[in-house]
């Protein structure tokens, strides 16, 4: 079983740009990494979402469900939509059992597929048939992120097939920067940061971006993403496309495939 990771752009204003035929990049890149993910088609066996839509304190929960459903709607942006693919409460209970054996803190909980979800899986599972696992993040406990990230690589799967795990591509989301209506930031630093942790061989290292520049930048995520990333041993992503203006940044990338590890 092979492991590939996507870090997915969410704004639901994508949406309605693909709705309206706008021209945008990252739309075109979306075509292109479904493409390469179905040229040859290889099955996927789920899909886990790693959302900044749900955050938990000191906790990891996912829902474990087998049938999921939209937790909001996108109107305010001039797009619905509901997605409402199933569930995989066998895969939920053999990553759970993992995340025990670390000493993580992990229950089942309800959430559904928030926009985090929603506007990649519209791209890559177009269909909506194939099984999603929500996962919440732990806030404050970057630790437990980088032993999820080390949990999934080491899964007892086996079998040909893949599974997928979505991650915000959201970088920055500075909405007081967005709202003054500046012509330019003080982000390009870390945007170059960014690409280059992604994109690099070498190991990824979320330390190497200060706690001042997050806060900066104001990612929906904190970048507890490159903690997952580097929890799963994951490096050298394929960079699809960026988007960026004032106060805001977000890539789609891919990392893999490649096989799990499990620990049997």
């Amino acid at each position: 079983m092979e492991l590939v990771a996507i870090v997915a752009p969410h704004t639901p204003d994508l949406l309605e740009s693909y709705r309206r035929g706008h021209a945008r990049s990252l739309l075109t890149a979306y075509q292109h990494l479904y493409q390469w993910l179905t040229s040859p088609p290889v099955p996927i066996h789920a899909i886990l979402s790693f959302s900044p839509g749900w955050q938990t304190k000191n906790i990891l929960l996912i829902d474990d469900r087998p049938e999921l459903e939209s937790s909001e709607d996108y109107a305010g942006f001039g797009v619905t939509l509901r997605f409402d693919p199933p569930g995989e409460p066998a895969l939920a209970s053999l990553l759970m059992k993992c995340l025990r054996s670390r000493q993580i803190p992990v229950s089942s909980g309800v959430h559904g597929i928030d926009h985090g979800s929603a506007v990649p899986l519209f791209f890559l599972n177009p269909d909506g048939n194939i099984p999603v696992l929500p996962i919440s993040q732990p806030l404050n406990q970057t630790r437990y992120v980088r032993l999820l990230g080390e949990s999934v690589r080491s899964l007892p799967l086996r079998g040909y097939g893949r599974l997928l795990v979505l991650l915000s591509g959201v970088w920055a989301q500075n909405e007081k920067m967005m709202a003054k209506g500046l012509v330019q930031d003080d982000l390009a630093g870390y945007r170059q940061q960014i690409v280059r942790l992604l994109t690099r061989e070498e190991p990824i290292d979320p330390l190497s971006i200060t706690m001042e520049e997050v806060a900066r930048a104001s990612p929906p995520g904190k970048i507890r993403e490159l903690h997952f990333l580097a929890g799963a041993g994951l490096s050298g992503g394929r960079l699809w496309g960026t988007e960026e203006g004032v106060g805001h940044f977000q890539t789609l990338a891919s990392f893999g495939p490649v096989e799990l590890n499990p620990e049997d």
